[in-house]
């Protein structure tokens, strides 16, 4: 297998050698200036932004966190390992979480959570796990449920969110009922509590809002405001009880429309009418979750959880377009992302068509917690902008990866099911050179004065200036773009990592890439149309040894292995460049085949 795959990949490379125009020959393209001063706006940043649903886990990825959610989820039976699709397939119920894991843990209750914790253990990642609230899950593995089966029904088994009587280990498959403090219970004797190896934040559901179409047998009424309170509050004190230390996160909601007014909740307009201060139904869940906590003396939310895939069309009009080779396209998806952080954005959508009140979406939020609920932390535990198998999927998933350090996200997961390119662009910031050195844990300021065209984002760790991590993107869809880069010191050493369009690997450039030019405080980089890539910047070299380090010793651990491919320069891709005659050496990095 890894002989055919680098055969392949070799016969890409010649492909794109014969096509590459002569060195020199591609146009100046843009300037863009980045600057980055590392005594101004440090913060922190939460590893767990680097993160994806249970679907892509274990794909050659170094993740910071995993979510177990999904439609799939809400008729999970944790006692007995069946679910039901819902309006994704059918209705179907079947073994379909079984599939994925262990032959060892496929009987076994909980299979879906107890094979999440063992890949989070592995990756060193945080797990997150779905708690089923929505009154149904499914009874049986014995394919369709028709809509004259719908819950209540032999086809479905009943939830109950708190048992009220003594908990067992080995569940009761023959009283028709579900109990959800029961699973948590069971979690936590099965692979410890939160602090200590187990599970270490709980999902509130999935997607409320939208129960009553994609889980219409399960629950056929559209989804109050006041009951997925009730049930939000109720299994947040059960799982407190258990494991105080879990996380909660809620409501996971689908969308805008769900942010807005869940989703046309039938009794949404009388709450907003008695209580006109609430400018959206995020201000009402925050507050009555605060309310909450008043009353029963502690926090049972600790992260608000939303979605966000973004409605921004492409210039053909279609939203979520395939139309990579189209430029205006390019331009509208790269620039997507902005409605995420930047009020001066306007996207071509119906939100905007709409009012667009609560864009850009992170100040948003941020905002009503502040109101409503403050040190609340903020999730977008599904987010996909498009691009799994073109080069845009990258840049767009690193723009959003510092966008969220940027804007203080706490946990983060691409949810997709192919996203070759996206995961490349995780591992640039978790992994770059197959050592399990990353991005940095403190974000610095870092500036550029075209983000149409380059977006850049730069951090260190701690308080250690010696070694500056640089991730800069170049959106332009044809053109060199040179990146003017002026820092704060005199640094002495760069060393360049990057995707390009040969593939959906970081590459290793090398220290001595002739893209690269620094003189002291002062980088001028010649970037490659639509790549984006990572300067490692060191005072010295033996500061960014130690730096590797200090990384290694606490980083993800992995197999990975790096492979070498000669190349020849003047891909248009960006690869490498020619220097002095001599072809330049670059790694990719995979992981390693069994």
């Amino acid at each position: 297998m890894r002989i055919k795959k680098a055969a392949a990949f070799s016969a890409a490379v010649i492909a794109l050698l014969c096509c590459a125009a002569p060195v020199g020959a591609d146009p100046a393209g843009k300037t863009v200036n980045i600057t980055v001063d590392t005594s101004k706006d440090r913060k922190a940043i939460s590893p767990y932004i680097y993160g994806t649903n249970a679907e892509l886990m274990k794909k050659n990825v170094s993740c910071g966190s995993v979510r177990a959610g999904g439609n799939r989820y809400t008729a999970y039976n944790w006692e007995t390992n069946a679910s039901n699709a819902g309006s994704d397939w059918k209705n179907i119920s079947d073994g379909y979480f079984q599939q994925s894991v262990s032959e060892e843990l496929r009987n076994t209750p909980g299979c879906a959570a107890l094979d999440l914790a063992e890949v989070c253990s592995e990756k060193n990642a945080y797990s997150l796990m779905t708690l089923q609230l929505a009154g149904y899950v499914s009874a049986d593995m014995d394919g369709e449920v028709t809509k004259d089966q719908k819950a209540p029904s032999e086809r479905w088994n009943k939830v109950e969110l708190v048992k009220g009587s003594e908990f067992s280990l080995e569940p009761d498959l023959n009283d028709g009922t579900v109990y959800m403090d029961e699973f948590v219970n069971y979690l936590v004797n099965t692979l410890g509590d939160s602090k200590s190896g187990g599970i270490r934040g709980y999902s509130l559901d999935n997607e409320p809002g939208l129960w009553k179409g994609t889980h219409s047998l399960v629950h056929p009424e559209q989804t109050g405001c006041e009951e997925i309170i009730e049930k939000s509050v109720t299994m947040s004190k059960a799982v407190k009880a258990i494991d105080p230390n879990a996380e909660i996160f809620g409501p996971a909601l689908f969308g805008y429309g769900a942010f807005t007014n869940f989703a046309g909740a039938h009794d949404w307009t009388e709450i907003q009418s008695l209580n006109p201060d609430y400018k959206w139904f995020i201000d009402y869940y925050l507050d009555e979750m605060k309310k909450a906590e008043e009353e029963n003396g502690e926090r049972l939310l600790d992260v608000l959880d939303v979605h966000f895939y973004t409605e921004a069309k492409g210039a053909c009009g279609e939203r979520y377009c395939s139309h990579f080779n189209d430029p205006d396209c390019v331009y509208n998806k790269l620039n997507a992302t902005r409605s995420l952080w930047d009020d001066t954005y306007v996207e071509d959508s119906w939100i905007t068509d709409t009012g667009a009140e609560f864009l850009p979406i992170l100040p948003a939020l941020q905002k009503s917690i502040d109101t409503y609920y403050p040190d609340t932390k903020i999730a977008i535990t599904e987010y996909d902008f498009g691009g799994p198998y073109d080069v845009c999927g990258a840049i767009a998933e690193a723009d959003a990866l510092g966008i969220f350090a940027q804007n203080n996200v706490y946990c983060a997961n691409l949810f997709t099911m192919d996203a070759d390119y996206q995961l490349a662009a995780i591992n640039l910031y978790t992994n770059y050179d197959g050592q399990g050195n990353g991005f940095g844990d403190t974000l610095v300021s870092c500036t550029s004065d075209d983000i149409e065209t380059s977006t850049a984002y730069a951090a260190i760790n701690g308080d250690d200036t010696d070694v500056i991590t640089l991730v800069v993107t170049n959106k332009s869809f044809s053109d060199k773009t040179t990146a003017n880069i002026s820092l704060d010191g005199e640094y002495s050493y760069a060393h360049l990592y990057g995707i390009n369009s040969m593939a959906a690997e970081v590459f290793d450039m090398s220290d001595s890439n002739s893209a690269v030019t620094l003189n002291g405080s002062n980088i001028s980089y010649e970037m490659e149309p639509r790549t984006v890539s990572l300067l490692v910047i060191a005072k010295d070299k033996s500061a960014l040894d130690k730096k590797k380090n200090d990384e290694v010793s606490s980083a993800v651990n992995n197999d990975e292995k790096s492979s070498k491919l000669a190349l020849i320069g003047g891909i248009a891709g960006g690869a490498v460049v020619l220097a002095g005659g001599g072809a330049l050496l670059m790694r990719k990095h995979g992981k390693k085949e069994k």
